[in-house]
């Protein structure tokens, strides 16, 4: 019994400094999977950490002064929630579903002073623990402190029913490992985003999908829904070489039509365009 204690405790020890010395700074169990968080070098030369859970990359963040700004494309596409923004003070408020590395509330809390609340929300209490120690979270300590940002641990649906407030921006970045959370993508989940939205508000979400083909099931079921609670919706396309095969693509919803410089806007059959 005690060799075989042993035994187990040098083969972890010994997978421990295996992931130490290939870069990776945590190995575990979350509650979608196994879950990672190793530095690598991204595409362009810089050096970046990446969070990896259930097979799949689910958030990253650049190691140097730009730890706020957004290192996935879809991540910084984001950003379109505040194109011209309707009334001159912009925006106010923002929740975030998903938190997972934080680097859109990150990116909220640093580049946009006019938001004066800023709520996210994380299934997974230890995943915010690993944004905490491994992702910069902790660097927003005094907005937390302040209570401009606020965290909270639920389940994001049944999070916004219980909801007291509205929101001008509702950003959706939920998923577990590769699969996106079924309990947002449904008509009355478009319904529940809309009641919780103010008017005008935005509604943004992250659809991994093909644009073409019967791999784009998945986004027209999506845009769908949404057709049936607001008036206008709009793609971004983050991968557009290929439309046929699936990419992320950000998806924007609004009673409020804008131009929004390089989306796609769907035909709506609720309200003809001004």
């Amino acid at each position: 019994m005690a060799f075989a204690l042993l035994i187990a405790l040098c083969t972890c020890a010994a997978a421990l400094l295996w992931a130490r010395l290939h870069g990776y700074v945590y190995v575990g169990r979350t509650a979608a999977g196994w879950t990672t968080v190793h530095d690598d070098t991204h595409a362009i030369g810089e050096r970046i950490r990446v969070l990896h859970v259930a097979g799949t990359y689910q958030s990253a963040t650049f190691l140097d002064e730009r730890w706020a700004d957004p290192v996935f494309p879809y991540h910084a596409l984001f950003d379109h929630a505040f194109d011209a923004w309707p009334t001159a003070e912009g925006p106010k408020s923002v929740v975030v579903l998903g938190g997972g590395g934080y680097a859109v509330p990150k990116h909220l809390v640093m580049h946009h002073p006019e938001l004066e609340l800023v709520d996210v929300v994380e299934i997974d209490p230890a995943i915010e623990q690993i944004a905490r120690r491994h992702f910069f979270l902790d660097r927003l300590a005094e907005a937390e402190r302040t209570g401009r940002l606020r965290l909270h641990v639920g389940e994001a649906r049944a999070w916004l029913k219980r909801a007291d407030r509205r929101y001008d921006i509702i950003v959706n970045d939920c998923f577990s490992g590769l699969e996106p959370e079924g309990r947002l993508m449904g008509a009355s989940a478009a319904r529940l985003v809309h009641q919780r939205l103010t008017q005008g508000g935005r509604y943004l979400t992250n659809v991994v999908s093909a644009l073409e083909g019967p791999d784009a099931r998945t986004l027209y079921g999506v845009i769908e829904a949404l057709q049936g609670a607001f008036a206008h919706v709009w793609v971004y396309p983050c991968g557009a070489d290929d439309p046929t095969s699936p990419e992320n693509n950000v998806v924007i919803a609004s009673d409020a039509w804008h131009a929004f410089e390089g989306a796609w806007e769907w035909p709506s059959p609720r309200e003809e365009r001004p």
